[in-house]
Formats: C-alpha cells, structure tokens, sequence
C-alpha cells in the first residue's frame, strides 16, 4: 500500500512539472506575441503618420504648381504689359512666388523668349537675350505643343539641367506648363520651374532612427533616401538604384493597391503609399511610391528584447509552480509529521514541541532579517508586540512543560495531563495568533515600497478627478455623517498622473473622515483646486477637532498614528507624500482651516512634460 501510494505521489510531482512546464511555454509565447504586437502597432502608428505627411507635402505641391502656373498666366493677361515693360512684368510676378526657381517664355519654334531665373542668393535676375536657348528638343516643350488652351502639363521630377551640366549643389525640380497668347510675345508656352528643395528637406525631416522614409519618383528614382549615394541616378548617368531595384518586393505588392500598413519584410517592418500620377505619361509626372521602412536592426533588438521578457516571465511562472510544488510536499511531510505525533508517547510529544518552537523561532528570525532591507527600525517597532506576546507564551509554555516533566517522575495524573493539553492549545493559539499578526505587518509594510501609477503621463483635468473621486465616494460620506463642498471647478488643467492624483486626493480625505470628527455632531469638509503660477493647488480643510502642534513634524513619518488601537498602520499620509514628491515634484503644508479644523495644502507641479 505504502509502494503505491508513493508511486501515485511521484507521478501526481511528474504531472505538475509537466504542467508548469506546459504553462511556461504557453507564457513564453503569449508574452512574446504580445511585445512584438505593441511594438509593431507603435511602429505602425509613427510610419502611418510619415506616409500621410509626405503624401500631404507632395499633393500640396503638385495642387500649388498647377494653380501657381494658371494664376501667373491670368496675371500677365491682366496686365497686358507693353514690349518695354514685359520684362519687367515678368520679374514682378516672378518675386510673388518664392517657389520658383525658374519662368521662361519659349515661342512654338522652341525659342526662349524671356527667362528669369533665381540665383543662389535668392535675388530674381533676368537672362541676357544673347545667352537665351532654343529648347525645341526639350520633352516638355513637345509636351507643351500637344496641350488644349487651358490645359496643365507637369513634368517629371528631376534634376534641373543647364547647359547640359546638372546644377550643383543639386536643384530638384519639376516644371509646368501652359499655353498661353500675349500681344507682345505672340502665342507660345509658358513654362515654370519649381525648386522642390524645401519640399524635399521637409520629407527628409519626416525621417527617424526606428522609421526611415524613401520616396521614390517612378520605379527608378530615389528623390528622398536614407543613403545619399541612392538619390537621383537617372540624372546623374548612374542605374541600379530605383525602388524597383532595391525594393521589388514592395513595389509588387504596391501596385495592385495604393496602401500597405504595418508589413513585415525580412527584419523590416514597413507601410507604403502609392500617389498615382494625373500626368503619368512619357516625361510626365511620374507616379510617387512612399515608404516608411524600419532599419533590419531594430527590429531585430526588439524581437531580442521581447525574447527576453517573455523568457523572465515564463521562468518565473516555471519557478512559481516548483515553488508550489515545493510548498506541497512540505505541507504533506508536515502532516504525516503530526498524524504519526498523535501516537508516539510521552518523548515523541516533548520532541514535537521542541521542534515547534524551533520553527517559530526561524520564522521570527526570518522575518527580522526580511525587514532589514526596508526600514528596521519602523519594522522593528511594529513587531515588538507580537513577538513579545510569543515570547511570553512559549516561555509559559516551557514553564508547563517542566512542570510536566516533574510530575511525570513523581507521578503524572491524568487531570494533570489533560489540563497540560489544554493550556497548550491555549499558549500555542496565542503564540500563532501574534505570528500572524507579525506576518500581516510585514505584508503591509511592502506597500512602503513607491511605485508610479500604472497610467502614463498625461495632461488631464484635476477637477474633473476630484469631482468623480468625491461622487464614487458618496455613500462613505453619508456612513460617518459629514458633508463634503467641493469648489473646484473644470477645467483645471494639469500634467502628470491622474491615477495617483486620485489615490493622493482620497488619502486626505479618508484621513480626515478617521481621524478629524471625533467628538463633532456634524461633520463638514471642504474642497478646492484651482492654478496658481505654474502650479495647481488643492486645499481640503475641515472643522474637527484639529492637529496637534506638537504631531505635525511626525504627520508624514511612516507608522505614526494615533488609532493604533483601531488597527491603523500610519502608512496612508507617508505615502501620500510620496507620491506627491516623487510623481508630481510638489509639497505638502498643514495649516488651521477657518472651518475650525485642520487644513491641506497640496501643491502639484505643472513642471512636467508628456514628452519625458
């Protein structure tokens, strides 16, 4: 019977492992899961934003080129300037719009008539009539042949070319063009080179350490890329450098649709944006892919750091269950223990009890030991009577027992030994009860430790909190009978932790519901908050019965109270500071309030920031 009750007890301990291990695994997987989860949607929500950025910078341009060509050439129809002042007309206009780097006048033979181009300096200049070109064999001039009277042609984006050189530093542009009849130059083209220089930085700016942004001009121009060497290849004579070459995979995906979000490419995550073209045609506008890609590595660490923390906690749940395990096996020893003490006589009792006695001891020492880390001398205070009490009664209980031993040499009667029984049960009850007692201190004491709330920086509104906190506690103030005012009044706006700025709020007011209207018929309190400087203050004053001038420098001291009586700790006003000091980097006075009783001051500061 003996061999097939262990058997079943070893296979019940391989059934448990099993199980924890199984847990752990499963814990493992779901934490993991759960990381890369938040990351990507964290991920996926910064290059969302890029995309649309980009996407709203570029539509912006395109829409200001078409109505900037139309508006300069109903402006010119307007003035209807004369041959000595056309050029001049021509400047004036050229200098209302800062985005042009270029405007020309080509005849339908090819010729420029007028140009003006923008220098470096940003001075607006006009070319000498002897250095103007004949840009027939130019794609945007063929182009421009082609338009109805009213119709838009934008070409491709591009490096702008003078003289067959690319202007250095690199000018990006695109051009418009018009039709257009004036009196004194005839019916030609009117064409507009915009510089998309400020365009292109503020899509560079878009740009991150976890999310870089690429924006390519067709399959085959990098206009905006992390790795400088990529940008511009077609206009520099140089191939192998497009979004169809670095990027198929995306590309292909793109095509079919006009949106990615949130795809994974290798150790890549990245979201694409196509904004197809009104001009894709030979030389036209070309269709713009958008891409916010993270860099390989980072998510590569992310993938580690989430490997990590699912790993610690699937360890601690693997320690956990042989913990349990552990505690079982204890627990049943100990019960085998004592069914087989029932039995034994008069030595195995004596034997029994020493052993007790020694395994309260270790669980004092334990605990002293335990304390040591936090506060000793708080923890140190608050366990002297517990453990005074079990001190006692194991020494009644030595007592008893030697008195049982003498009696046992000179005859042990049964009344005796029954009333040793009793009394045992008695002093070892007492002596559990303050172990107890001491086990719940230490458990209470842990709380000391400051952790921040659980919800994140924020700016919310504080009389907002106070109102819901004092709604919620309504039927407490009806129990003790006090009447609460509340003064404050939304919006009182106020960066930092709303949980915490509840729990604070609630500490003095459950304080004062305990503590301030011992001996007073009616209770009243009153609530205000309101800004003050860069600061927002709240005031809780009462009119019990007061504070002691004498107790306001231990007010805050961690296990000061004066209802210990009533089981308080004093925990509820330190923690209360701490929190206040270390979650909002405010204070705390205590004042008398003009209800009579006494006042709180609290003082939060606005110092804080979302961004931190």
């Amino acid at each position: 019977m003996s061999f097939k009750l262990s058997g079943l007890a070893d296979l019940w301990r391989a059934l448990w492992l099993l199980f924890a291990l199984i847990v752990s695994v499963l814990i493992y997987r779901y934490v993991y899961n759960d990381d890369i989860a938040e990351v990507k949607r964290e991920i996926e929500i910064i290059q969302n934003s890029q995309t649309n950025q980009a996407a709203l910078l570029i539509n912006r341009q395109i829409s200001l080129a078409s109505t900037l060509i139309r508006l300069f050439k109903h402006e010119l129809g307007l003035i209807e300037p004369s041959a000595g002042d056309i050029e001049k007309a021509f400047l004036t206009m050229f200098n209302v719009y800062p985005d042009i780097l270029q405007v020309r006048w080509v005849g339908l033979s090819g010729n420029e008539k007028i140009r003006i181009d923008r220098l470096r300096t940003g001075e607006a200049v006009s070319v000498n009539p002897a250095q103007l070109q004949n840009k027939w064999n130019r794609y945007y001039v063929q182009e421009g042949l082609k338009l109805r009277p009213d119709e838009v042609f934008i070409s491709e984006i591009d490096l702008n070319v003078e003289n067959g050189l690319v202007q250095i530093p690199y000018q990006p542009t695109f051009r418009a063009v018009m039709q257009a009849q004036q009196a004194e130059l005839g019916r030609g083209l009117l064409i507009i080179n915009f510089d998309l220089r400020a365009l292109i930085a503020e899509l560079e700016a878009l740009g991150q350490d976890e999310s870089q942004l690429l924006v390519a001009a067709g399959s085959s121009r990098w206009i905006v890329h992390p790795d400088p060497n990529r940008l511009w290849h077609p206009d520099l004579g140089l191939t192998g450098a497009g979004i169809a070459s670095d990027e198929p995979a995306i590309l292909e995906r793109m095509l079919p649709r006009q949106q990615l979000m949130g795809n994974v490419q290798g150790d890549s995550l990245y979201t694409a944006l196509t904004l197809p073209s009104s001009y894709d045609i030979e030389n036209g506008l070309q269709t713009l892919f958008i891409v916010a890609k993270t860099p390989a590595a980072l998510l590569v660490k992310y993938r580690q750091q989430a490997k990590m923390t699912a790993l610690m906690a699937a360890l601690a749940i693997g320690l956990l269950g042989i913990a349990i395990l552990l505690l079982y096996m204890r627990y049943t020893a100990s019960l085998r223990h004592l069914n087989k003490a029932l039995q034994v006589q008069r030595d195995r009792l004596r034997k029994s009890l020493d052993q007790q006695t020694t395994l309260i001891s270790e669980l004092a020492e334990s605990k002293k030991l335990s304390s040591l880390s936090i506060m000793v001398a708080g923890l140190a205070h608050e366990l002297n009577t517990p453990i005074g009490a079990t001190k006692l009664a194991l020494s009644s209980q030595e007592s008893r027992l030697k008195k049982l031993i003498d009696n046992a040499e000179t005859g042990l009667t049964k009344n005796a030994f029954d009333a040793f029984i009793a009394e045992s049960k008695q002093t070892l009850a007492q002596a559990r009860n303050n172990n107890q007692r001491a086990i719940d201190l230490v458990s209470t004491f842990k709380t000391l430790t400051f952790k921040r709330a659980n919800d994140e920086l924020c700016t919310f509104d504080a009389a907002e909190q106070i109102i819901d906190l004092l709604e919620s506690m309504q039927s407490i103030f009806n129990k003790c009978k006090a009447e609460v005012s509340n003064l404050a009044q939304p919006p009182i706006k106020l960066c930092g932790f709303p949980g915490a700025f509840s729990q604070i709020i609630q500490i003095f007011i459950t304080n004062a519901l305990e503590h301030a209207f011992d001996g007073v018929s009616s209770g009243e309190m009153e609530i205000d908050c309101f800004p003050m400087d860069n600061n927002v203050v709240v005031t809780i004053g009462d009119n019990g019965k007061g504070i002691d001038d004498k107790l306001i420098p231990k007010l805050f001291d961690p296990f000061f109270t004066t209802r210990r009586d009533d089981h308080h700790t004093g925990l509820g006003l330190h923690m209360a500071k701490l929190w206040i000091e270390q979650a909002f980097d405010g204070q705390i006075s205590v004042t008398q309030s003009y209800l009579g009783g006494a006042e709180f001051t609290l003082v939060f500061s606005q110092q804080l920031q979302v961004s931190n």
